[in-house]
């Protein structure tokens, strides 16, 4: 009889369409602030020119790689770190964020399928830290 959890797991994670979106989401909520701020004409203009270069490089730092074994969660992206109990987990609609001591990481459900995820999900949400 073979056990549901396999002591490692180990999950490659695809890159993400959604940080591009969440890119151009931030352009069209910050554009109306900018137009009601009290700058002059040429400030405004600067500055909504330049507001699609000052979000071209930004990125969420996103996860490549899970693996799940006996001491813990490593995870890989930017950084590689081994998490034994995640400090905060928070997961809306297709996104969920991990605070890990070097920041967070952001992982989308369109990474991997969803049936993969669910065991590294479960173990987020019952080893997560409790304050």
């Amino acid at each position: 009889m073979s056990l549901p959890w396999s002591p490692r797991k180990k999950l490659e994670l695809t890159p993400s369409r959604y940080p591009a979106r969440l890119k151009w989401l931030a352009v069209m909520g910050v554009v109306p602030a900018i137009l009601l701020t009290q700058m002059p004409w040429w400030a405004l203009v600067l500055l909504l020119l330049a507001l699609p270069l000052l979000v071209r490089g930004w990125q969420p730092p996103q996860l490549s790689q899970m693996e799940l074994h006996e001491q813990g969660l490593t995870l890989i992206g930017r950084h590689w770190q081994e998490l034994e109990q995640p400090r905060r987990v928070l997961r809306v609609g297709p996104w969920m964020a991990i605070q890990t001591p070097k920041g967070w990481l952001h992982l989308f459900d369109d990474q991997a399928p969803r049936a993969r995820l669910q065991p590294f999900y479960q173990w987020l949400w019952t080893n997560r830290k409790s304050s």
